[in-house]
């Protein structure tokens, strides 16, 4: 009996390594014959490009800029003479208008008047020491034909010479008093033309030299702006400049607005920046709605000639390094483009070496390659 218990973990023990290949072997089985999972290929996601679809047209040219408003006559008023100041006009004041011919400033003239005085007095002696000569002349001509010589008179005997000189002294007696005359007449300072005062420092008791400038008068019936256009802007301009309108605005105040007229444009070119410039008036400014004044920044714009074969674009549509993207079977290209002008949010482009209808990416990214796969999506068709 005890025998037969000796031998039972010998037998425990020889099934328990007889299970573990037997383990081994099932587990390889059942590990090879598990069903396969199902494999499926994932979709390709191509980027979408927002594309808007365009037609080449006509456009008329647009022509813009950016000027200062300046007034077309300006003068640095000085006197003529010297003298006191006695009187000064209540307009004569810094941003004050003044009309043509108005009295500004008056100077004492008293000897101015007397030098009026003596300038008469020499022209009266002068033309008396004429009519005495005159008839000393005559007096020595029938003296001459009394005396029954034969040979001619000599200019000496006649008193040709001495006539002539009382004749100098007359005329030079009347310049001198048409002289002292003009100076009476410039100790009234008056304005030259209608225009408004800037940097007055003539004042009331103040003594001014002939010449010294009193203040800046910048004229007011008409304003002018100068613009310059390089080759690419004035070679859009129309051949009849007179009938283009110019359109002027405040850049601060879109609504402030004024009608202009093309004046000048210059008939040569700058050799420094090889432009030529264009000049706007305005007449009236100040009595404009709003004025217009002298010195204030505008914007400036005026049509040009009619162009064909252009492509009306968004200025987000073109890339910084010049170039515009298109689509074209679902692929991208890129295509140099130089805008000819511009207008608010749109930019004009020629359509040379582009079809006449492109579906262009309104906003390109810096990670497009040209032949890129895309997949487009319209926004619009503009066919302006």
């Amino acid at each position: 009996m005890q025998q037969k218990h000796r031998w039972r973990p010998v037998i425990l023990t020889a099934l328990a390594l007889c299970t573990i290949p037997l383990t081994l072997v099932y587990t390889d089985f059942a590990i090879s014959n598990q069903p396969q999972p199902e494999q499926y290929e994932a979709p390709i996601k191509l980027p979408r490009v927002s594309v808007l679809s365009l037609q080449s047209g006509t456009y008329q040219s647009r022509i813009e800029s950016y000027a200062e408003v300046r007034a077309t006559d300006e003068v640095q008023l000085s006197s003529l003479v010297s003298g006191r100041v006695i009187w000064r006009s209540d307009a004569f004041r810094n941003g004050h208008r003044v009309d043509q011919g108005e009295p500004l400033l008056k100077l004492d003239s008293t000897s101015y008047q007397e030098a009026v005085a003596n300038a008469q007095q020499t022209l009266a002696s002068a033309e008396l020491t004429l009519m005495q000569e005159q008839r000393q002349q005559k007096q020595a001509r029938r003296d001459w034909q009394r005396s029954g010589i034969q040979e001619p008179a000599s200019d000496l005997v006649l008193r040709k010479p001495q006539l002539k000189l009382a004749q100098s002294r007359v005329a030079a007696a009347r310049l001198a008093l048409k002289r002292a005359q003009r100076d009476l007449t410039e100790t009234t300072i008056r304005a030259p033309f209608d225009a408004v005062v800037i940097n007055r420092s003539a004042t009331l008791g103040s003594y001014i030299e002939a010449g010294v400038t009193l203040a800046t008068l910048r004229g007011s019936r008409s304003a002018e702006v100068e613009l310059t256009l390089p080759s690419k802007q004035w070679q859009q301009l129309p051949d009849n400049l007179q009938q283009m309108e110019v359109k002027l605005r405040n850049p601060d105040h879109p609504t402030h607005q004024w009608q202009g007229q093309i004046s000048q444009l210059s008939a040569v070119i700058n050799p420094q920046t090889r432009q030529r410039s264009l000049t706007a008036s305005v007449t009236k400014p100040l009595e404009q709605t709003p004025p217009l004044l002298s010195g204030s920044f505008v914007e400036v714009s005026l049509n040009g000639k009619p162009q064909n074969n252009l492509f009306a674009i968004p200025t987000t549509a073109l890339t910084a390094d010049g170039y515009i993207w298109t689509v074209v079977e679902n692929r991208l290209q890129r295509h140099p483009a130089t805008p000819l002008f511009s207008h608010t949010d749109q930019l004009y482009i020629s359509s040379d070496n582009l079809p006449r209808e492109i579906a262009l990416v309104i906003k390109p990214l810096a990670s497009y390659l040209p032949g890129m796969a895309v997949q487009a999506e319209a926004t619009g068709v503009s066919d302006e």
